[in-house]
């Protein structure tokens, strides 16, 4: 059976046809006209037909060559658009973002940040799931996602967004009145504390740290919940001693409706992390994204 014209002769066909000499389309593609001549007489014996009728000093199409032409050089000027169009979407990034991320970090790093973003890139669509869950990028469809450093998959790629983040118990002060303010991190098997259920679907351990000594306490708790925002409305409320970030609460402790206990005991952990498959040429809508949460 005999082998098929390649794209790559297929195109040189083109670009004789619309030159009108194989000089002219050698000079614009920097190839000799001998090299041409070949893959077009290579080419023709291939299909079978003549493309060109040839003299020393004119060449034109024959018709089957004029009806190869018309088939194939819309085919190639779409590709040559799709490659233009691809080379703006570097210039100027566009199109949709997907990402998964924790809700703490929705509210303290990504919600702030997207009225610039948007700015900035008009073009750029951001779709934003706030989820503490683990959540598989891949299957679920996601270009990203944002966990605290420590907790990314060992697969991806991570790229850290903040500083380290530092966690501390908070209680309002009607509780600590009438409770006590816990001393020592063991006070707290003591108190009611509300606990929080990770993503992973356990219970937190409350981790403490002065110098070199770090614990982690299951504390005791009639409420568990899975999210920082109803957590601090109840603590706020008087309901119990909370763990979570300082950043998460400085609106309450600025206002008094909490108050820091054992702060000497706040330990700092790895900050938010962006994370996404490994490959060797990242979205640039994707990349644009990830660096304007990185800006201070």
């Amino acid at each position: 059976m005999m082998r098929q014209p390649t794209l790559a002769e297929l195109q040189l066909f083109v670009a004789v046809a619309q030159a009108g000499s194989y000089r002219r389309a050698a000079d614009a593609r920097c190839i000799s006209p001998s090299s041409i001549s070949h893959s077009i007489s290579a080419t023709e014996e291939r299909l079978g037909v003549r493309l060109f009728h040839r003299t020393t000093r004119t060449m034109r199409l024959t018709d089957e060559g004029a009806a190869l032409l018309e088939e194939l050089a819309p085919r190639f000027d779409g590709i040559a658009n799709v490659i233009d169009d691809l080379q703006r979407f570097r210039a100027a990034p566009r199109g949709r973002v997907r990402i998964t991320a924790l809700r703490d970090a929705v509210t303290l790093l990504v919600a702030p940040k997207l009225p610039g973003f948007a700015e900035r890139y008009p073009d750029i669509e951001v779709d934003v799931s706030s989820d503490d869950r683990y959540v598989d990028l891949i299957a679920d469809g996601y270009d990203a996602g944002i966990r605290y450093g420590g907790t990314v998959p060992v697969d991806m790629v991570a790229a850290p967004l903040s500083s380290d983040l530092r966690w501390v118990v908070v209680g309002s002060p009607t509780y600590l009145m009438e409770r006590g303010r816990p001393r020592e991190p063991g006070d707290l098997m003591h108190h009611r504390c509300i606990r929080i259920r990770t993503g992973a679907n356990r219970i937190y351990h409350w981790e403490f740290g002065t110098g070199a000594q770090r614990i982690a306490l299951d504390v005791p708790g009639h409420i568990t919940l899975d999210e920082s925002e109803a957590a601090i409305w109840l603590a706020a409320g008087g309901g119990g001693l909370f763990y979570c970030l300082e950043q998460r609460v400085a609106a309450q402790l600025s206002a008094g409706t909490l108050e820091v206990v054992l702060g000497e005991w706040a330990v700092t952990g790895p900050g938010f992390h962006a994370y996404y498959a490994s490959h060797r040429q990242v979205p640039a809508a994707l990349r644009a994204f990830i660096d304007y949460l990185k800006e201070g």
